[in-house]
């Protein structure tokens, strides 16, 4: 049968079948760059200050508020349509021709490509817009990749294996992209606050895609081409035109994979919202939150690393309670995980240090501005004070048409006088809470855990990245191999494009959600719609049949081989 897997028997095939396992590990160690440093760490945190530089915090287009993150995500939403929609097509076209592999290739030139170019940002006259264009680009590459990567894994193991090898895949890219991330948080320490500050960041996005690529050459080699297609025109002609008609035929037939649809429907839920927060959080962090470029990386380097023991922790719990209810344990602990994130503040600011400004008194009611602790771009976006400068004197009166503005994202300490000492928030302050429908939940953590412990929020954010990480590679890895074993090895292409279109329409469908509802509430309720969403997923699993999906899966392959 083509597209048998790898034999598990005799001395002469063992070493090929393990180079095989290395090189389609060596894969996720080296797409993973992109999946950290790329899609959460630098890239969306450059892609803020670049939209914040030119909208400010947020802009309005067609009545909905739309912010950094918002926009971000919808970036992510409209990269990831073009694969939904092509995946189960070319997946049967993959099958046919025996091109799994092929595929993979093509989609990694092209988004490693587009993610060396963005590093060219600076040069376009419209850095937003180029980086935001490209990553739509790139963004394609990773996910259409993934796809057929995928699509791989059932011709390398047997089901038996599949839970072990699906998490040593992930835990392989947790550390490679682990790596990349340490060595791209060295040099944007070392270049903070320096005039090459912003070529440093661009030198390290473009990294991402030579790693990428450089990584993915040594995979290509080591792992093989399952079966042997035909390249008769007349039959790669054939295979293309009648691609479509066998995925409609295969979705009137999907009755007989009762078990495997409901789990995509399933999949489609959980993944949706886990998907979606991967997605946004390296946007959520600094844009909501206020966290450092160095506090998100740092971050997102402790995820790396523990997701990697939490794949291989899941991979034992599997072996001793069963996939699906490993699975079970991982989406639990999601739903307490982005409960604790919805509880995050900012401290409001009480030092001098802490401030964006500190203005003390002169004589009379005139003051000076004696300290500046913040950046010139986010003064200038201060409707009043958007011209202050060190030295310069205020009077009392501004300093009240100020605090009543209700408009500024500055904080101000007032040092002396009538006031003594007192410090101002401006209305849309990243600390200012109150006006969300659920702003009571971080607000009461902040006053009964976060302010008496004195723990920032770059640290609340830390604190999420190791409860995350554990969760994060059990949810990934075992979502993956419970799919592969109810897959059937003949239809490995085409079922994997179907896996990765309920994917990516999840990838759509929940970052269209959380633009949609941060339009019309804001950040945290979008989160929380993500939550409810998981919630529901979660229910749902119990419900799924596996053994009646392995048995269905290896009935079809009798029936292609002709035995049935």
């Amino acid at each position: 049968m083509k597209g048998n897997r790898l034999s598990m028997q005799g001395d002469d095939v063992q070493p090929q079948r393990k180079r095989a396992i290395l090189g389609w590990c060596l894969y996720d160690w080296a797409n993973s760059a992109f999946a950290t440093s790329g899609t959460v760490a630098i890239i969306p945190v450059y892609f803020v200050l670049l939209f914040q530089a030119e909208f400010s915090q947020q802009t309005e287009i067609l009545g909905f508020n739309v912010t950094a993150s918002s926009a971000w995500s919808l970036l992510v939403a409209l990269s990831t349509i073009v694969v939904a929609l092509s995946s189960p097509v070319l997946g049967v076209i993959a099958d046919r021709l025996m091109i799994r592999k092929a595929l993979v290739t093509v989609y990694t030139i092209g988004g490693a490509g587009f993610t060396v170019l963005l590093f060219f940002s600076a040069y376009t006259g419209s850095e937003w817009l180029w980086v935001a264009g490209c990553f739509l680009l790139a963004n394609i590459g990773f996910a259409g990749a993934n796809v057929f990567y995928n699509a791989l894994l059932p011709h390398l193991v047997s089901n038996d294996d599949m839970d072990s090898v699906s998490s040593k895949g992930f835990a392989y890219g947790y550390v490679g992209g682990g790596l990349l991330l340490a060595i791209h948080l060295a040099v944007l320490f070392s270049y903070s606050g320096s005039d090459y500050e912003d070529i440093a960041t661009r030198a390290c996005i473009a990294s991402i895609g030579i790693w990428w690529f450089g990584w993915a050459v040594v995979s290509y080699k080591l792992v093989p081409e399952p079966g042997e297609g035909s390249r008769d025109r007349e039959f790669v002609r054939s295979a293309v035109k009648v691609a479509g008609g066998q995925v409609l035929r295969t979705l009137k037939e999907i009755t007989r994979f009762k078990a495997l649809a409901f789990y995509l429907l399933t999949y489609l839920l959980f993944n949706d919202a886990i998907q979606t927060v991967i997605a946004v959080a390296g946007a959520y962090g600094p844009d909501v939150l206020g966290v450092t470029i160095i506090g998100n990386i740092a971050t997102i380097l402790v995820v790396q690393f523990v997701a990697a023991g939490g794949a291989s922790l899941f991979a034992w719990v599997a072996k001793l309670s069963g996939a699906k209810r490993a699975l079970t344990y991982c989406l639990t602990g999601w739903v307490l995980v982005i409960t604790f994130a919805l509880a995050f503040a900012p401290l409001i600011p009480t030092t001098e240090k802490d401030v964006d400004l500190v203005v003390t008194h002169d004589y009379a009611e005139t003051f000076i501005v004696t300290q500046i602790n913040v950046e010139v771009e986010d003064i200038q976006k201060d409707s009043l004070w958007s011209d202050v400068s060190l030295n310069q004197k205020v009077s009392e009166r501004e300093i009240r048409d100020w605090s009543s503005d209700g408009a500024s994202e500055l904080s101000l300490m007032v040092s002396g006088g009538s006031r003594g000492s007192e410090v101002l928030v401006g209305d849309a302050h990243r600390s200012s809470l109150g006006d969300g429908p659920i702003d009571w939940w971080p607000m009461w953590m902040r006053s009964k855990v976060w302010e008496p412990i004195g723990m920032s929020v770059d640290l609340q954010w830390l604190a999420l990245g190791v409860v995350l990480g554990l969760v994060m590679g059990g949810s990934q890895a075992l979502a993956r191999s419970l799919f592969a074993v109810m897959t059937p090895l003949s239809k490995s292409g085409e079922f994997f494009g179907f896996f990765g279109l309920v994917g990516k329409a999840s990838s759509v469908f929940g970052p269209m959600l959380y633009v949609l509802v941060t339009g019309v509430y804001d950040t945290r309720v979008a989160i929380l719609a993500l939550l409810s969403i998981i919630g529901v997923g979660t229910l749902l699993l119990g419900r799924v049949n596996v053994e009646e999906g392995v048995a269905v899966a290896e009935e079809e392959d009798r029936r292609s081989q002709g035995v049935l």
